[in-house]
C-alpha cells in the first residue's frame, strides 16, 4: 500500500551486548511531519492474493523443511543460549552420590538415547518421552533453564543433547529417561535382545574384534544380568565447571553437523521433516537475547564496560561494526562489570538461574 509522506529523519547510534559480542550500529528514525496520507486503495481480493505469497503481511511464506540438519541460523541461535546459559550459571558444590565426594560444578551436559532400534518416529519419541523427562526433571531437580538438541546416530537412531545449569545426578536420569522409554517398549526390546544370550555370544558381539578388555566385557555382562536386562545405560552426563572455552565447547558440540551420512532408514521412518523439531530452550532462556543501549544517554556501568574491554577482535562493515570478545580474557575488574551487567539484565527479563 503506497503513502504520500512527509517526514524528516534522524540518527541514533546504538549498540547490542551479548556476552560474547558487541554490534555497533545506526539506527535510522523517521519524524512524519504531517499525518501519512493513502495515494492509493486496494481491493480486499488483491491484498488478500499479496498476503498468500507472504507480501501484503511483510514476510514471506518459507518451508518449514529442515531435511534434518540445522540451519545456520539455527545453529547460532543455539549459540547465543548456551552462552547466555554458562555466563548466568553460578559455580556451585555438590556431593557425588556413588562416592560422597565434592567436586565444582557450574553446568550440566546431558546424552539421551535409545537402547534397542528405533520403531516410532522421532516426533513421536520426543512427545512421549523427551518432554516427560524434562517434565519429571522440573518436579524432582527444579530444571528450568536448559537447551535440547535432536540428532541421528549413524544406525539412524535418535539421540538427545541437554545442556542445563541445573545439577542432574546420573543415576536418577537414568531411571526417567528409562522409565520414559519403557512407556514406547523400548527397554522390553533391550531385554528380549539380551535375556537369553550366553557370555560367549556377548563377547563375539561386543568384543569390538578384541579390542575391548576381557574384565570389562564381564563386568558389563554381569551387571546386565543381575539387573535383568532392563536398566539398559542409555544416559551420558558431563559436569562442568570452569574449563576454558567450556560454553564454545558445548555449543559446537551441540550444534555440529553430522559427520556421517543421513542413514536411509531415518527417511523411511520419518513422514516429514517440517513437523520434527531439531532443538528447543526453556522458556526462561528465550526471553534472553541482547541489551540494546543508546550509546548517547550516558551509563556509568556501560561506559566502564566498552572502556574495560581488551582482547577484542574488532570489524568494520558497511553498515555497523562488531566486537569479539571472551569474558575470561578480560581483567578482572571489566569481568566483574560484565558480571553485574549480565545478571541486571537478567533480572529484568525474569531469569533466574539455579541455585
Amino acid at each position: 500500500m503506497a503513502y504520500i509522506e512527509d517526514y524528516t529523519i534522524s540518527v541514533i547510534k546504538k549498540a547490542t551486548i551479548r556476552p560474547n559480542k558487541i554490534v555497533f550500529y545506526d539506527q535510522v528514525v523517521k519524524h512524519y511531519n504531517t499525518p501519512r496520507v493513502k495515494s492509493a486503495a486496494i481491493s480486499k481480493e488483491t491484498r488478500n492474493e499479496l498476503n498468500s505469497w507472504g507480501i501484503g503481511s511483510g514476510q514471506v511464506t518459507q518451508s518449514n523443511k529442515h531435511n534434518f540438519e540445522i540451519s545456520e541460523k539455527a545453529s547460532a541461535r543455539i549459540k547465543e543460549k548456551v552462552t547466555w546459559l554458562y555466563e548466568l550459571a553460578k559455580n556451585k558444590t555438590v556431593n557425588s552420590s556413588r562416592n560422597g565426594v565434592q567436586y565444582s560444578f557450574k553446568m550440566n551436559f546431558l546424552t539421551l538415547t535409545l537402547p534397542a532400534d528405533q520403531v516410532h518416529t522421532s516426533a513421536e519419541i520426543t512427545k512421549v518421552c523427551l518432554n516427560q523427562f524434562l517434565t519429571e526433571c522440573k518436579t524432582r531437580f527444579n530444571l528450568e533453564n536448559y537447551v535440547w538438541r535432536l540428532e541421528f546416530q549413524k544406525n539412524g537412531n535418535v539421540h538427545y543433547h541437554i545442556a542445563t545449569d541445573t545439577f542432574l545426578e546420573y543415576t536418577q536420569c537414568k531411571l526417567i529417561w528409562n522409565r520414559c522409554l519403557a512407556k514406547l517398549g523400548y527397554i522390553s526390546a533391550y531385554q528380549r535382545k539380551f535375556i537369553g544370550m550366553s557370555f560367549v555370544e556377548y563377547c563375539n558381539k561386543y568384543s569390538d574384534n578384541g579390542k575391548t578388555p576381557f574384565n570389562v566385557l564381564r563386568e558389563r555382562f554381569g551387571r546386565g544380568c543381575a539387573t535383568r536386562w532392563d536398566s539398559p545405560n542409555t544416559v551420558d552426563v558431563r559436569s562442568v565447571s570452569n574449563a576454558k572455552n567450556i560454553a564454545f565447547y558445548i555449543s559446537k558440540y551441540i550444534t555440529k553437523k553430522s559427520d556421517h551420512k543421513l542413514n536411509a532408514i531415518v527417511l523411511e521412518r520419518e513422514p516429514d521433516s517440517s513437523n520434527l523439531r531439531l532443538w528447543f530452550c526453556s522458556r526462561s532462556l528465550s526471553a534472553l537475547d541482547k541489551i540494546e543501549v543508546f550509546l548517547e544517554e550516558y551509563n556509568y556501568l556501560i561506559d566502564k564496560v566498552l572502556s574495560g574491554l581488551d582482547q577484542c577482535r574488532k570489524y568494520v562493515f558497511d553498515y555497523c561494526s562488531v566486537w569479539y570478545y571472551s569474558v575470561k580474557d578480560q581483567a578482572n575488574e571489566t569481568k566483574r562489570d560484565l558480571w553485574l551487567l549480565f545478571r541486571q539484565y537478567a533480572r529484568d527479563c525474569n531469569y533466574i538461574p539455579a541455585s
